[in-house]
Protein backbone atom coordinates (compact mmCIF):
# COMPACT_ATOMS: atom_id res chain seq x y z
CA UNK A 1 0.00 0.00 0.00
CA UNK A 2 1.36 3.48 -1.18
CA UNK A 3 2.31 5.90 1.46
CA UNK A 4 -0.89 8.12 0.38
CA UNK A 5 -2.92 5.79 1.22
CA UNK A 6 -1.46 4.57 4.22
CA UNK A 7 -1.96 8.68 5.74
CA UNK A 8 -5.01 8.29 4.55
CA UNK A 9 -6.13 5.50 6.55
CA UNK A 10 -4.67 6.83 9.72
CA UNK A 11 -6.73 10.52 9.48
CA UNK A 12 -9.97 8.37 8.88
CA UNK A 13 -9.05 6.12 12.12
CA UNK A 14 -8.40 9.13 14.22
CA UNK A 15 -11.23 10.55 12.75
CA UNK A 16 -13.69 7.51 13.32
CA UNK A 17 -11.94 7.17 16.44
CA UNK A 18 -12.86 11.05 17.83
CA UNK A 19 -16.79 10.14 16.39
CA UNK A 20 -16.85 7.06 18.51
CA UNK A 21 -15.57 9.20 21.76
CA UNK A 22 -18.46 11.74 21.51
CA UNK A 23 -21.10 8.89 20.86
CA UNK A 24 -20.20 7.18 24.13
CA UNK A 25 -20.03 10.04 26.36
CA UNK A 26 -22.75 9.22 27.98
CA UNK A 27 -21.27 5.98 29.59
CA UNK A 28 -19.48 7.64 31.78
CA UNK A 29 -22.85 8.62 33.04
CA UNK A 30 -23.52 4.86 33.35
CA UNK A 31 -23.92 4.13 37.38
CA UNK A 32 -23.57 0.58 38.43
CA UNK A 33 -25.88 1.01 41.58
CA UNK A 34 -25.88 -1.74 44.53
CA UNK A 35 -29.31 -2.79 42.95
CA UNK A 36 -27.91 -3.28 39.12
CA UNK A 37 -25.08 -5.12 41.09
CA UNK A 38 -27.08 -7.35 42.97
CA UNK A 39 -29.56 -7.76 39.61
CA UNK A 40 -26.91 -8.50 37.49
CA UNK A 41 -25.25 -11.16 39.90
CA UNK A 42 -28.41 -13.10 39.42
CA UNK A 43 -29.45 -12.09 36.16
CA UNK A 44 -31.76 -14.63 34.26
CA UNK A 45 -33.34 -14.32 30.58
CA UNK A 46 -36.55 -12.67 32.38
CA UNK A 47 -34.57 -10.09 33.82
CA UNK A 48 -33.01 -9.42 30.68
CA UNK A 49 -36.65 -9.43 28.50
CA UNK A 50 -37.85 -7.07 31.16
CA UNK A 51 -34.82 -4.37 31.10
CA UNK A 52 -35.37 -4.11 27.09
CA UNK A 53 -38.65 -3.50 27.15
CA UNK A 54 -38.50 -0.88 30.22
CA UNK A 55 -34.86 0.91 29.57
CA UNK A 56 -34.05 -0.21 25.79
CA UNK A 57 -31.54 -2.55 24.25
CA UNK A 58 -28.47 0.11 24.64
CA UNK A 59 -29.01 1.04 28.17
CA UNK A 60 -29.64 -2.89 29.13
CA UNK A 61 -26.21 -3.62 26.92
CA UNK A 62 -24.04 -0.42 28.57
CA UNK A 63 -25.27 -2.08 32.41
CA UNK A 64 -24.01 -5.70 31.33
CA UNK A 65 -20.94 -4.28 29.47
CA UNK A 66 -19.68 -2.14 32.60
CA UNK A 67 -20.84 -5.25 34.81
CA UNK A 68 -18.73 -7.53 32.85
CA UNK A 69 -15.53 -5.84 32.68
CA UNK A 70 -15.84 -4.83 36.41
CA UNK A 71 -16.66 -8.18 37.87
CA UNK A 72 -16.72 -10.46 35.13
CA UNK A 73 -19.23 -13.60 34.21
CA UNK A 74 -20.72 -14.53 36.78
CA UNK A 75 -23.38 -17.05 35.90
CA UNK A 76 -24.59 -19.95 32.73
CA UNK A 77 -26.86 -17.24 31.42
CA UNK A 78 -24.76 -13.57 31.71
CA UNK A 79 -21.56 -15.87 29.95
CA UNK A 80 -19.89 -13.87 26.96
CA UNK A 81 -20.78 -17.65 24.98
CA UNK A 82 -24.03 -16.39 25.61
CA UNK A 83 -24.04 -12.94 24.24
CA UNK A 84 -24.50 -13.14 20.34
CA UNK A 85 -28.02 -14.78 21.16
CA UNK A 86 -28.96 -12.95 23.47
CA UNK A 87 -28.32 -10.36 21.19
CA UNK A 88 -30.63 -11.65 18.63
CA UNK A 89 -33.28 -12.02 21.21
CA UNK A 90 -32.87 -7.91 22.35
CA UNK A 91 -33.24 -7.10 18.67
CA UNK A 92 -36.48 -8.93 18.16
CA UNK A 93 -38.10 -7.60 20.86
CA UNK A 94 -36.93 -4.01 20.55
CA UNK A 95 -37.56 -4.24 16.48
CA UNK A 96 -38.07 -6.66 14.18
CA UNK A 97 -37.85 -4.95 11.18
CA UNK A 98 -34.59 -3.45 11.62
CA UNK A 99 -33.19 -6.91 12.32
CA UNK A 100 -35.23 -7.91 9.21
CA UNK A 101 -33.05 -5.06 6.66
CA UNK A 102 -29.51 -5.40 8.32
CA UNK A 103 -29.52 -9.04 6.79
CA UNK A 104 -27.93 -10.55 9.80
CA UNK A 105 -27.34 -14.35 9.90
CA UNK A 106 -25.38 -14.97 12.79
CA UNK A 107 -22.75 -17.09 12.54
CA UNK A 108 -22.91 -21.05 14.12
CA UNK A 109 -19.94 -22.05 16.58
CA UNK A 110 -19.02 -25.17 14.15
CA UNK A 111 -18.96 -22.80 10.94
CA UNK A 112 -17.09 -19.76 13.03
CA UNK A 113 -14.58 -22.88 13.68
CA UNK A 114 -13.79 -24.31 9.93
CA UNK A 115 -13.83 -20.30 9.19
CA UNK A 116 -10.71 -19.58 11.47
CA UNK A 117 -8.77 -22.56 10.55
CA UNK A 118 -8.90 -21.60 6.97
CA UNK A 119 -8.46 -17.92 8.17
CA UNK A 120 -5.03 -18.94 10.14
CA UNK A 121 -3.35 -20.35 7.36
CA UNK A 122 -3.78 -17.06 5.43
CA UNK A 123 -1.49 -14.01 4.98
CA UNK A 124 -1.49 -10.86 6.77
CA UNK A 125 -0.38 -9.13 9.39
CA UNK A 126 -3.56 -6.89 10.56
CA UNK A 127 -6.37 -8.95 11.65
CA UNK A 128 -10.09 -7.40 10.31
CA UNK A 129 -13.51 -8.66 11.10
CA UNK A 130 -15.50 -6.91 8.73
CA UNK A 131 -19.40 -6.80 10.09
CA UNK A 132 -18.03 -8.18 13.22
CA UNK A 133 -21.79 -8.13 15.11
CA UNK A 134 -20.99 -9.29 18.41
CA UNK A 135 -17.72 -11.26 17.33
CA UNK A 136 -18.85 -14.46 16.79
CA UNK A 137 -15.90 -14.93 14.47
CA UNK A 138 -12.76 -13.19 16.10
CA UNK A 139 -13.74 -14.80 19.12
CA UNK A 140 -13.76 -18.11 17.84
CA UNK A 141 -10.81 -17.33 15.56
CA UNK A 142 -8.51 -15.73 18.80
CA UNK A 143 -9.80 -19.12 21.13
CA UNK A 144 -8.73 -21.33 17.92
CA UNK A 145 -4.73 -19.51 17.86
CA UNK A 146 -4.62 -20.31 21.93
CA UNK A 147 -4.40 -17.49 24.81
CA UNK A 148 -0.59 -16.37 24.64
CA UNK A 149 -0.56 -15.72 20.32
CA UNK A 150 -4.01 -13.95 20.61
CA UNK A 151 -2.53 -11.70 23.50
CA UNK A 152 0.58 -10.84 21.49
CA UNK A 153 -1.74 -9.72 18.72
CA UNK A 154 -4.14 -7.81 20.75
CA UNK A 155 -1.25 -6.19 22.26
CA UNK A 156 0.23 -5.35 19.15
CA UNK A 157 -3.17 -3.45 18.20
CA UNK A 158 -3.05 -5.53 14.70
CA UNK A 159 -7.38 -6.32 15.72
CA UNK A 160 -9.89 -4.25 13.53
CA UNK A 161 -13.47 -4.53 14.41
CA UNK A 162 -16.00 -3.16 11.84
CA UNK A 163 -19.41 -2.85 12.26
CA UNK A 164 -22.61 0.05 11.79
CA UNK A 165 -24.11 -1.69 14.98
CA UNK A 166 -22.95 0.22 17.86
CA UNK A 167 -24.16 -1.65 20.62
CA UNK A 168 -22.87 -5.19 18.77
CA UNK A 169 -19.28 -3.41 18.14
CA UNK A 170 -19.43 -3.00 22.30
CA UNK A 171 -20.87 -6.16 23.16
CA UNK A 172 -17.77 -7.58 20.30
CA UNK A 173 -14.76 -5.38 22.13
CA UNK A 174 -15.95 -5.99 25.93
CA UNK A 175 -16.12 -10.01 25.48
CA UNK A 176 -12.32 -9.45 23.81
CA UNK A 177 -11.46 -7.11 27.01
CA UNK A 178 -13.28 -9.54 29.19
CA UNK A 179 -11.67 -12.48 27.72
CA UNK A 180 -8.04 -11.57 27.31
CA UNK A 181 -7.93 -7.99 29.67
CA UNK A 182 -8.95 -4.96 30.08
CA UNK A 183 -5.36 -3.17 30.16
CA UNK A 184 -5.59 -3.96 25.94
CA UNK A 185 -8.90 -1.62 25.84
CA UNK A 186 -7.17 0.79 23.74
CA UNK A 187 -5.18 -1.47 21.18
CA UNK A 188 -8.85 -3.08 19.38
CA UNK A 189 -9.65 -0.64 17.51
CA UNK A 190 -13.38 -0.57 17.04
CA UNK A 191 -14.61 1.66 14.41
CA UNK A 192 -18.03 2.19 14.46
CA UNK A 193 -19.31 2.73 10.40
CA UNK A 194 -20.67 2.47 7.55
CA UNK A 195 -17.94 0.02 6.03
CA UNK A 196 -19.08 1.04 2.31
CA UNK A 197 -18.59 4.35 2.84
CA UNK A 198 -15.35 5.32 0.63
CA UNK A 199 -13.40 6.89 3.72
CA UNK A 200 -13.01 3.49 5.54
CA UNK A 201 -10.00 1.68 4.28
CA UNK A 202 -8.48 -1.70 5.92
CA UNK A 203 -5.34 -1.18 7.49
CA UNK A 204 -2.19 -1.90 5.20
CA UNK A 205 -1.00 -6.00 5.04
CA UNK A 206 -4.34 -6.90 6.74
CA UNK A 207 -6.04 -10.20 6.19
CA UNK A 208 -9.64 -10.38 6.74
CA UNK A 209 -12.78 -12.62 7.91
CA UNK A 210 -16.63 -11.58 7.66
CA UNK A 211 -19.76 -12.37 7.61
CA UNK A 212 -21.38 -9.53 5.91
CA UNK A 213 -25.05 -8.32 6.04
CA UNK A 214 -27.36 -10.14 3.43
CA UNK A 215 -29.36 -7.66 2.14
CA UNK A 216 -31.00 -6.02 -0.78
CA UNK A 217 -29.80 -1.85 -1.39
CA UNK A 218 -32.99 0.14 -1.99
CA UNK A 219 -30.71 3.70 -1.82
CA UNK A 220 -27.18 3.85 -2.69
CA UNK A 221 -25.36 6.41 -0.42
CA UNK A 222 -23.26 8.92 -1.88
CA UNK A 223 -20.72 8.62 0.55
CA UNK A 224 -19.88 4.73 -1.45
CA UNK A 225 -18.07 4.07 -4.67
CA UNK A 226 -19.94 3.79 -7.55
CA UNK A 227 -18.64 0.29 -8.39
CA UNK A 228 -19.81 -2.22 -11.41
CA UNK A 229 -20.54 -4.62 -8.67
CA UNK A 230 -22.61 -1.78 -6.90
CA UNK A 231 -24.93 -0.97 -9.64
CA UNK A 232 -24.97 -4.35 -11.27
CA UNK A 233 -26.48 -6.42 -7.78
CA UNK A 234 -27.58 -3.81 -5.32
CA UNK A 235 -26.86 -6.56 -2.92
CA UNK A 236 -25.07 -5.24 0.40
CA UNK A 237 -23.20 -8.68 0.57
CA UNK A 238 -21.44 -8.58 -2.65
CA UNK A 239 -20.77 -4.68 -2.76
CA UNK A 240 -18.92 -5.45 1.15
CA UNK A 241 -16.84 -8.79 -0.73
CA UNK A 242 -15.72 -6.59 -3.34
CA UNK A 243 -14.58 -4.10 -0.52
CA UNK A 244 -12.94 -6.50 1.21
CA UNK A 245 -10.81 -8.44 -1.59
CA UNK A 246 -9.50 -5.21 -3.00
CA UNK A 247 -8.50 -4.11 0.34
CA UNK A 248 -7.11 -7.34 2.33
CA UNK A 249 -4.15 -9.32 1.09
CA UNK A 250 -6.65 -12.56 1.84
CA UNK A 251 -9.26 -13.39 3.12
CA UNK A 252 -12.16 -15.79 4.02
CA UNK A 253 -16.09 -14.44 3.99
CA UNK A 254 -19.60 -16.51 4.17
CA UNK A 255 -22.21 -15.19 2.17
CA UNK A 256 -25.19 -16.26 -0.33
CA UNK A 257 -24.17 -18.88 -2.85
CA UNK A 258 -25.73 -16.50 -5.61
CA UNK A 259 -22.54 -14.53 -6.77
CA UNK A 260 -21.32 -18.42 -7.92
CA UNK A 261 -23.49 -17.79 -10.87
CA UNK A 262 -25.99 -15.57 -10.49
CA UNK A 263 -25.96 -13.10 -13.72
CA UNK A 264 -26.05 -9.75 -12.00
CA UNK A 265 -23.12 -10.94 -10.40
CA UNK A 266 -20.77 -11.38 -13.29
CA UNK A 267 -18.85 -8.04 -12.37
CA UNK A 268 -18.30 -9.36 -8.83
CA UNK A 269 -16.92 -12.62 -10.25
CA UNK A 270 -14.73 -10.58 -12.97
CA UNK A 271 -13.56 -8.74 -9.80
CA UNK A 272 -12.59 -12.38 -8.55
CA UNK A 273 -11.02 -13.70 -11.25
CA UNK A 274 -7.91 -11.01 -10.19
CA UNK A 275 -7.33 -13.20 -7.15
CA UNK A 276 -7.46 -17.11 -6.35
CA UNK A 277 -8.78 -19.30 -3.77
CA UNK A 278 -11.78 -21.72 -3.22
CA UNK A 279 -15.34 -21.69 -2.71
CA UNK A 280 -17.28 -24.00 -0.75
CA UNK A 281 -21.30 -23.85 -1.32
CA UNK A 282 -24.18 -25.91 0.35
CA UNK A 283 -27.55 -26.51 -0.09
CA UNK A 284 -30.06 -25.68 2.28
CA UNK A 285 -32.21 -28.68 2.37
CA UNK A 286 -32.55 -31.19 3.97
CA UNK A 287 -29.41 -29.56 6.89
CA UNK A 288 -28.60 -25.80 6.51
CA UNK A 289 -24.73 -23.84 7.44
CA UNK A 290 -27.32 -21.55 9.30
CA UNK A 291 -28.40 -23.89 12.21
CA UNK A 292 -29.85 -23.17 15.57
CA UNK A 293 -32.81 -21.40 17.05
CA UNK A 294 -33.94 -18.48 15.24
CA UNK A 295 -36.21 -15.91 17.45
CA UNK A 296 -38.75 -13.23 15.76
CA UNK A 297 -38.88 -12.64 11.73
CA UNK A 298 -36.67 -15.78 11.49
CA UNK A 299 -39.35 -17.67 13.77
CA UNK A 300 -38.54 -20.72 16.42
CA UNK A 301 -36.93 -23.12 13.72
CA UNK A 302 -33.79 -24.75 12.82
CA UNK A 303 -34.00 -23.62 9.29
CA UNK A 304 -34.17 -20.53 6.73
CA UNK A 305 -33.75 -19.98 3.18
CA UNK A 306 -30.05 -19.02 2.77
CA UNK A 307 -27.75 -21.15 0.75
CA UNK A 308 -24.27 -20.34 1.44
CA UNK A 309 -20.62 -20.15 0.30
CA UNK A 310 -17.89 -19.57 2.10
CA UNK A 311 -15.36 -18.11 -0.08
CA UNK A 312 -11.25 -18.01 0.55
CA UNK A 313 -9.70 -15.70 -1.69
CA UNK A 314 -5.75 -14.97 -2.13
CA UNK A 315 -3.69 -12.66 -3.52
CA UNK A 316 -0.99 -13.90 -5.24
CA UNK A 317 0.45 -14.86 -9.13
CA UNK A 318 -2.02 -17.64 -9.83
CA UNK A 319 -5.62 -16.71 -10.69
CA UNK A 320 -9.05 -19.16 -10.46
CA UNK A 321 -10.67 -20.86 -7.83
CA UNK A 322 -11.25 -24.42 -7.03
CA UNK A 323 -15.16 -25.26 -6.15
CA UNK A 324 -17.29 -27.71 -4.54
CA UNK A 325 -20.52 -29.19 -5.92
CA UNK A 326 -23.71 -27.72 -3.94
CA UNK A 327 -23.14 -29.71 -0.65
CA UNK A 328 -26.19 -31.18 0.66
CA UNK A 329 -26.02 -32.78 3.83
CA UNK A 330 -28.64 -34.31 7.03
CA UNK A 331 -27.97 -32.62 9.99
CA UNK A 332 -26.49 -36.22 11.00
CA UNK A 333 -23.74 -36.07 9.13
CA UNK A 334 -22.70 -32.00 10.38
CA UNK A 335 -20.45 -33.11 12.61
CA UNK A 336 -18.19 -35.10 10.05
CA UNK A 337 -18.71 -32.84 7.36
CA UNK A 338 -17.70 -29.70 8.70
CA UNK A 339 -14.03 -30.26 8.95
CA UNK A 340 -11.49 -28.49 6.72
CA UNK A 341 -10.18 -31.64 5.32
CA UNK A 342 -13.19 -33.16 4.49
CA UNK A 343 -14.40 -30.01 2.55
CA UNK A 344 -11.46 -29.56 0.60
CA UNK A 345 -11.57 -32.95 -0.94
CA UNK A 346 -14.60 -32.00 -1.93
CA UNK A 347 -12.76 -28.94 -4.08
CA UNK A 348 -13.11 -29.41 -7.83
CA UNK A 349 -10.16 -30.99 -10.08
CA UNK A 350 -9.77 -27.90 -12.25
CA UNK A 351 -9.85 -23.87 -11.37
CA UNK A 352 -12.03 -21.67 -13.03
CA UNK A 353 -11.26 -18.58 -14.60
CA UNK A 354 -14.60 -16.16 -15.89
CA UNK A 355 -14.29 -15.09 -19.33
CA UNK A 356 -16.43 -14.03 -21.82
CA UNK A 357 -17.17 -17.76 -22.97
CA UNK A 358 -17.69 -19.03 -19.92
CA UNK A 359 -19.33 -16.49 -17.50
CA UNK A 360 -20.40 -18.68 -14.82
CA UNK A 361 -19.01 -20.75 -11.93
CA UNK A 362 -19.97 -24.31 -11.93
CA UNK A 363 -20.04 -26.45 -9.24
CA UNK A 364 -19.16 -29.79 -10.28
CA UNK A 365 -18.55 -33.05 -8.04
CA UNK A 366 -14.77 -33.78 -8.52
CA UNK A 367 -15.93 -37.26 -9.39
CA UNK A 368 -17.92 -36.36 -12.23
CA UNK A 369 -15.64 -33.88 -13.93
CA UNK A 370 -15.27 -36.63 -16.75
CA UNK A 371 -18.39 -36.62 -17.66
CA UNK A 372 -18.93 -32.82 -17.41
CA UNK A 373 -16.37 -32.29 -19.80
CA UNK A 374 -17.28 -35.15 -22.17
CA UNK A 375 -20.85 -33.52 -21.95
CA UNK A 376 -19.32 -30.25 -23.26
CA UNK A 377 -17.21 -31.10 -25.12
CA UNK A 378 -19.41 -33.65 -27.44
CA UNK A 379 -22.56 -30.90 -27.16
CA UNK A 380 -20.19 -28.32 -29.39
CA UNK A 381 -21.68 -25.50 -28.05
CA UNK A 382 -25.67 -26.26 -29.27
CA UNK A 383 -28.18 -25.84 -26.81
CA UNK A 384 -32.06 -26.55 -26.09
CA UNK A 385 -32.92 -23.43 -27.53
CA UNK A 386 -32.02 -24.51 -30.81
CA UNK A 387 -34.51 -27.47 -30.79
CA UNK A 388 -37.55 -25.98 -29.24
CA UNK A 389 -40.17 -23.48 -31.24
CA UNK A 390 -42.82 -21.27 -30.70
CA UNK A 391 -45.53 -23.95 -30.98
CA UNK A 392 -45.67 -27.69 -32.07
CA UNK A 393 -47.16 -30.70 -32.67
CA UNK A 394 -45.28 -32.08 -29.18
CA UNK A 395 -45.47 -30.29 -25.70
CA UNK A 396 -43.46 -30.76 -23.35
CA UNK A 397 -44.07 -29.74 -18.99
CA UNK A 398 -41.61 -29.31 -16.67
CA UNK A 399 -41.98 -28.58 -13.28
CA UNK A 400 -39.67 -25.69 -12.28
CA UNK A 401 -38.97 -27.02 -8.83
CA UNK A 402 -36.55 -29.78 -8.74
CA UNK A 403 -35.59 -30.28 -5.46
CA UNK A 404 -33.64 -33.97 -5.91
CA UNK A 405 -34.97 -34.73 -9.65
CA UNK A 406 -36.26 -32.74 -13.07
CA UNK A 407 -39.48 -34.52 -14.80
CA UNK A 408 -40.99 -33.96 -18.34
CA UNK A 409 -44.62 -34.76 -18.89
CA UNK A 410 -46.08 -34.54 -22.50
CA UNK A 411 -48.72 -32.59 -21.33
CA UNK A 412 -49.27 -29.48 -19.46
CA UNK A 413 -49.73 -30.38 -15.41
CA UNK A 414 -52.25 -28.84 -12.89
CA UNK A 415 -49.85 -26.87 -10.98
CA UNK A 416 -48.26 -23.78 -10.01
CA UNK A 417 -44.76 -23.05 -11.90
CA UNK A 418 -43.83 -24.91 -14.79
CA UNK A 419 -42.18 -24.62 -18.37
CA UNK A 420 -43.65 -25.60 -21.67
CA UNK A 421 -41.45 -26.25 -24.22
CA UNK A 422 -43.22 -26.91 -27.94
CA UNK A 423 -40.97 -29.31 -30.38
CA UNK A 424 -42.26 -30.11 -34.03
CA UNK A 425 -39.68 -33.32 -34.88
CA UNK A 426 -40.99 -36.54 -33.25
CA UNK A 427 -37.47 -37.91 -33.13
CA UNK A 428 -36.20 -34.65 -31.13
CA UNK A 429 -39.50 -35.03 -28.89
CA UNK A 430 -38.37 -38.10 -27.58
CA UNK A 431 -34.98 -37.14 -27.30
CA UNK A 432 -35.72 -34.16 -25.13
CA UNK A 433 -38.24 -35.68 -22.79
CA UNK A 434 -35.76 -38.40 -21.87
CA UNK A 435 -32.88 -36.03 -21.63
CA UNK A 436 -35.39 -33.89 -18.93
CA UNK A 437 -35.94 -37.26 -17.09
CA UNK A 438 -32.46 -38.48 -16.82
CA UNK A 439 -29.86 -37.03 -14.33
CA UNK A 440 -28.94 -34.24 -16.79
CA UNK A 441 -30.80 -31.93 -16.63
CA UNK A 442 -31.03 -31.67 -12.96
CA UNK A 443 -27.38 -32.17 -12.53
CA UNK A 444 -26.82 -28.99 -14.97
CA UNK A 445 -29.31 -27.10 -12.64
CA UNK A 446 -27.10 -27.71 -10.03
CA UNK A 447 -24.19 -27.42 -11.53
CA UNK A 448 -25.21 -23.44 -12.38
CA UNK A 449 -27.80 -22.90 -9.80
CA UNK A 450 -29.47 -24.85 -7.52
CA UNK A 451 -31.84 -22.18 -6.05
CA UNK A 452 -35.41 -22.74 -5.62
CA UNK A 453 -36.48 -22.97 -9.23
CA UNK A 454 -34.93 -24.17 -12.38
CA UNK A 455 -34.91 -20.98 -14.19
CA UNK A 456 -36.40 -20.90 -17.69
CA UNK A 457 -32.84 -18.75 -19.37
CA UNK A 458 -31.25 -21.72 -17.76
CA UNK A 459 -32.81 -24.88 -19.26
CA UNK A 460 -32.21 -22.90 -22.47
CA UNK A 461 -28.21 -23.29 -22.18
CA UNK A 462 -28.79 -26.93 -21.80
CA UNK A 463 -25.76 -28.63 -23.55
CA UNK A 464 -27.57 -31.16 -26.20
CA UNK A 465 -25.96 -32.85 -28.66
CA UNK A 466 -28.69 -34.69 -31.34
CA UNK A 467 -26.05 -34.89 -34.09
CA UNK A 468 -24.39 -37.83 -32.22
CA UNK A 469 -27.52 -40.01 -32.48
CA UNK A 470 -27.91 -43.51 -33.67
CA UNK A 471 -30.64 -45.05 -35.38
CA UNK A 472 -30.68 -47.53 -32.52
CA UNK A 473 -30.25 -44.49 -30.17
CA UNK A 474 -33.24 -42.90 -31.61
CA UNK A 475 -35.63 -46.51 -31.11
CA UNK A 476 -33.90 -46.20 -27.89
CA UNK A 477 -35.51 -43.27 -26.93
CA UNK A 478 -38.70 -43.39 -28.88
CA UNK A 479 -39.41 -46.59 -26.66
CA UNK A 480 -38.51 -45.03 -23.52
CA UNK A 481 -40.35 -41.91 -24.34
CA UNK A 482 -43.84 -44.23 -25.07
CA UNK A 483 -43.52 -46.36 -22.14
CA UNK A 484 -43.03 -43.19 -19.67
CA UNK A 485 -45.58 -41.76 -21.36
CA UNK A 486 -48.36 -44.54 -21.65
CA UNK A 487 -47.66 -45.34 -18.04
CA UNK A 488 -47.54 -41.46 -16.83
CA UNK A 489 -51.30 -41.45 -15.23
CA UNK A 490 -49.99 -44.51 -12.74
CA UNK A 491 -47.17 -42.26 -11.60
CA UNK A 492 -48.65 -38.93 -11.12
CA UNK A 493 -48.79 -37.29 -7.41
CA UNK A 494 -50.27 -34.64 -6.32
CA UNK A 495 -49.59 -31.79 -3.70
CA UNK A 496 -52.52 -29.32 -2.08
CA UNK A 497 -49.93 -27.29 0.38
CA UNK A 498 -50.35 -24.08 -2.32
CA UNK A 499 -53.10 -25.29 -4.54
CA UNK A 500 -52.89 -28.54 -6.44
CA UNK A 501 -49.33 -29.45 -7.71
CA UNK A 502 -49.18 -32.03 -9.92
CA UNK A 503 -46.48 -33.81 -10.45
CA UNK A 504 -45.18 -37.07 -12.13
CA UNK A 505 -42.56 -39.69 -9.96
CA UNK A 506 -41.13 -42.01 -12.75
CA UNK A 507 -39.89 -45.31 -11.52
CA UNK A 508 -35.75 -44.74 -11.03
CA UNK A 509 -35.38 -47.36 -13.33
CA UNK A 510 -36.40 -45.27 -16.40
CA UNK A 511 -33.74 -42.56 -14.94
CA UNK A 512 -31.22 -45.38 -14.75
CA UNK A 513 -31.92 -46.48 -18.47
CA UNK A 514 -31.74 -43.38 -19.66
CA UNK A 515 -28.18 -42.32 -17.60
CA UNK A 516 -26.80 -45.66 -18.75
CA UNK A 517 -27.37 -44.79 -22.88
CA UNK A 518 -26.33 -41.18 -22.42
CA UNK A 519 -22.97 -42.22 -21.03
CA UNK A 520 -23.07 -44.95 -24.15
CA UNK A 521 -23.61 -41.93 -26.46
CA UNK A 522 -20.67 -39.71 -25.25
CA UNK A 523 -18.27 -42.68 -25.74
CA UNK A 524 -17.83 -42.63 -21.72
CA UNK A 525 -16.13 -46.30 -20.67
CA UNK A 526 -16.12 -47.97 -17.72
CA UNK A 527 -18.63 -45.38 -15.53
CA UNK A 528 -21.42 -47.03 -13.67
CA UNK A 529 -24.49 -44.81 -13.95
CA UNK A 530 -24.65 -45.54 -10.88
CA UNK A 531 -22.56 -42.66 -10.20
CA UNK A 532 -25.42 -39.76 -10.90
CA UNK A 533 -26.55 -41.04 -7.15
CA UNK A 534 -24.32 -38.09 -6.06
CA UNK A 535 -26.16 -35.82 -7.15
CA UNK A 536 -29.98 -37.09 -6.07
CA UNK A 537 -28.90 -38.05 -2.75
CA UNK A 538 -29.72 -35.70 0.31
CA UNK A 539 -26.33 -36.66 2.37
CA UNK A 540 -23.05 -35.60 1.22
CA UNK A 541 -20.67 -38.33 3.21
CA UNK A 542 -22.66 -41.65 2.51
CA UNK A 543 -22.73 -42.15 -1.22
CA UNK A 544 -20.67 -45.10 -2.63
CA UNK A 545 -19.91 -45.31 -6.31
Amino acid sequence: MNKEKTIKQTSTSKQVKKDNLSKNTSENQIKLTNNIIKKLEKYKIEDYINDIENIGLKTTWDYICKYILKYGENNEFLNIKNFGEMYEIGLDIQNKQLKKNSGKYYTPDDVALIMSQWFDKQNGENICDVACGTGKLILTYLDYIGISKAKKILEQGKIYLYDVDEIALKICKTSLLAKYGIHLESKIHNIFCDFLDKKIILPPNSKTISNPPYASIDKISNKWNKTCVLNDTKELYSVFMEKIIKQSVSSVIITPFSFISGTKFYSLRKELNNYSGSIFSFDNVPGNIFCGKKYGIFNTNTSNSVRAAITIVQSNKEKGYYLTPLIRFKNIERKELLKCDVLEKMLSLKKQIITEENKMFYKCDNRLQNIYDKWIETSKGHTLKELICDSGKYIISMPNTCRYYTTASSKKMNRNGQIILYIDDEKIFNYVFCLINSSFTYWFWRLYDGGITYPNGLLMQLPVFPHKLTKQDDKFFKDIANEMINNSEKYKITKNNIGIQENIKFPRKYRDLINERILKILDIQDVDYKIFDIIHSNMALEVNV
